[in-house]
């Protein structure tokens, strides 16, 4: 029987920004998918929960990988 890893978390590795048309705009910086919203309300009551709670101004936006809206760092 293989004996179990403890104690460690898998690593993600950041996405490739050239492979699958891969801009930030659909991926957060460890790798990962930013979370989806289904509409531009959705995005806009999570964005203002966000400023609400921790003070993070987040603009929503549509993902032109994954046509899903997504939220990004305000650009002023």
């Amino acid at each position: 029987m293989a004996k179990a890893r403890r104690g460690r978390k898998p690593v993600r590795r950041a996405r490739d920004p050239d492979a699958g048309g891969g801009t930030r705009e659909h991926w957060r910086a460890d790798g990962a998918p930013k979370s989806q919203y289904g509409s531009a309300d959705e995005a806009n009551r999570y964005a203002l929960q966000v400023r609400l709670e921790d003070g993070v101004d987040l603009d929503p936006y549509t993902c032109s990988i994954c046509g899903h809206w997504h939220l990004g760092n305000r650009r002023d």
